[in-house]
């Protein structure tokens, strides 16, 4: 095997793997709805004119208020029964629950998973619900208490109850929802009235409360490996969107942020707080019967000079898309007239190789354009990528071809000056120079063509618009999941963890071992070494992308299929160049 070749293929393991930890370092049942119930037909049961009573003494404290801090007790009042109630926007499937004023499902409407709305309120357990509020910080346990519930109007919902403070005055705590029907940001809006005019006797820890979005976001998924699946943790501020890291199960955010959020490969949560100075966190704390959960706290400081205090929280709960995500960069856009929040920076791309991630994308856009088929589209930009690079591509086997034809005079060089390290270098420089022939010329084309195989990796290993996009209906119906000829029904195969038998990586491994072949010439094609390395190389990576999205594994294979017609090509222009030489 000639260094030449052997310092080619080096250098592209190299890079592919070090394009993969780029990629994963920095890029990586809820109660089930009986029935639907549209806008107009929601019932309520209590009436919009409800309201709770003003005085209790504690040893008449009623609920599970033995969970609260020993500041909070619950105020006395009549019996609320437990309540469900189920909205829906053109865009969600909601379900409130009035047992401490939360939100137990939350379904989008325009996105399925396995045929259905998908939820994007993963839970372990059935208490494990969304924006819980907690009084004082993020370590204490969520209020379930029933609340009183009533309809605003089509967009805004209430849940309020009375609590008494630590000086002994009564307060009400106040959670106003509110859905407009096209949009997937909400509100949320969090209301501490006192009953006497000063500011609420709320402190635990230096906190007044705390609100918590978890356990864990949608879709569900086997496990969190950071390239196929994954939960990020995101914060922006000025301007930037800046990753977390997570260390003993925590992420501390620092200073004020415009948002943060937590980021999935396909969708995304993001809490939008106001102006106050809250301490916000993620954690991945194990709940029950979850794999991992991503909840985000947002922890209040005291309340000092009111005697009722206003907090507005806004969240995103959608597609991780530019599209759907811009909307809220222009007022006009959205129906809660916001702008310039730029949520379009929780997007993952390369910090290097973005714009080429970007080219890329607009390339297969308009390729989807002229065919209607991601599939096909996919193929289209790797024809037209692998014809731009192909001057780089035969300069390659061009250099490659001269260096294999010096190896005689290479090896007689070698035994004529074995024991003369410096004589040989300069006989072998000078040996180049007059056959013109640059050492690195096989090289160094393959690494321009680098980056574009690590920016369609990226591409096509996470962009959005492959979920859900069928290619061959009835095998590959989502090009952003791994396909399957057979399915083994509630089996897995021990240590591989498989749970179907796929085509696609067993095609990329016989195109890749074809491609292989291809590359084979002269003394290389009797190297064992160049064998074992065109055999092992392509099993490893039959392994490593097993659970690949088909997406990407359709590139990959339709790139070693067109690489070795160039190759089969080039062969015979190179041949024919020789035999009239």
């Amino acid at each position: 095997m000639d260094k030449n070749s052997l310092l080619a293929v080096i250098l592209s393991v190299v890079v592919i793997t070090a394009g993969f930890m780029i990629q994963a370092k920095f890029f990586p049942a809820p109660e089930p709805v009986q029935t639907e119930v549209s806008a107009s037909t929601v019932e309520e049961s209590v009436p919009q004119t409800a309201a709770p009573a003003t005085t209790t003494s504690d040893s008449t404290v009623s609920g599970n208020s033995d969970i609260l801090p020993a500041s909070v007790a619950v105020e006395a009042e009549e019996q609320i029964p437990h309540q469900e109630v189920r909205w829906e926007t053109n865009l969600f499937d909601i379900v409130f629950s009035n047992k401490g004023g939360v939100i137990t499902s939350l379904k989008l409407k325009k996105h399925l998973e396995n045929g259905e709305p998908l939820e994007m309120l993963l839970k372990g357990a059935e208490d494990q619900n969304a924006f819980n509020i907690l009084f004082g910080g993020p370590t204490g346990a969520p209020i379930t208490e029933n609340f009183h519930y009533r309809r605003i109007n089509d967009e805004t919902f209430e849940f309020y109850r009375t609590f008494i403070a630590s000086d002994g005055n009564p307060f009400i705590l106040r959670k106003t929802y509110i859905f407009k029907p096209n949009d997937y940001l909400m509100e949320l809006d969090i209301t501490i009235e006192n009953s006497v005019s000063a500011a609420p006797a709320l402190n635990n820890g230096g906190y007044a409360y705390t609100l918590e979005f978890g356990p864990q976001i949608g879709p569900s998924f086997t496990k969190l490996d950071g390239r196929y699946a994954y939960r990020n943790y995101y914060t922006f501020t000025e301007k930037k969107a800046n990753k977390l890291k997570v260390k003993d199960g925590i992420a501390q955010v620092e200073g004020r942020v415009q948002w943060a959020g937590i980021a999935g490969k396909y969708f995304t949560v993001v809490g939008i707080p106001d102006q106050t100075d809250y301490d916000i966190a993620f954690n991945q704390y194990p709940k029950q019967d979850l794999l991992q959960s991503s909840v985000m706290t947002f922890s209040r400081p005291v309340i000092t000079n009111v005697s009722k205090s206003v907090d507005v929280f806004r969240f995103y709960i959608g597609p991780k898309n530019n599209k759907a995500l811009a909307a809220y960069d222009k007022a006009e856009d959205n129906g809660f007239s916001l702008g310039n929040l730029e949520l379009d920076n929780i997007v993952d791309t390369s910090s290097i190789l973005g714009w080429l991630e970007w080219i890329l994308k607009q390339m297969l856009f308009i390729a989807y354009k002229l065919i209607h088929n991601y599939g096909i589209a996919i193929i289209l930009v790797t024809v037209v990528v692998k014809a731009v690079m192909f001057p780089f591509t035969r300069k390659s086997y061009q250099s490659t071809s001269k260096m294999q034809a010096l190896a005689p005079q290479m090896e007689e060089l070698k035994k004529k000056f074995k024991d003369k390290p410096e004589k040989l270098n300069k006989e072998t420089a000078a040996l180049y120079k007059k056959e013109g022939v640059n050492p690195l010329g096989g090289c160094l084309p393959m690494l321009i063509q680098m980056p574009i195989f690590i920016a369609m990796y990226g591409l096509f290993n996470k962009l959005f618009e492959l979920r859900g996009a069928a290619f061959i209906p009835g095998w590959i119906s989502d090009l952003s999941a791994p396909e399957a000829v057979y399915t083994f029904n509630n089996f897995t195969l021990p240590i591989l963890g498989w749970d179907a038998i796929r085509l696609l990586p067993i095609l990329f491994v016989l195109t890749q071992l074809l491609y292989g072949k291809l590359m084979q010439t002269g003394s290389q094609g009797s190297n064992s070494q160049m064998k074992m390395m065109n055999t092992l190389m392509p099993v490893m990576f039959f392994f490593i992308l097993y659970n690949a999205p088909s997406g990407l594994l359709l590139y990959w294979i339709a790139s070693n299929i067109i690489t070795a017609i160039q190759q089969v090509v080039t062969n015979k222009v190179l041949n024919r160049d020789k035999g009239e030489a």
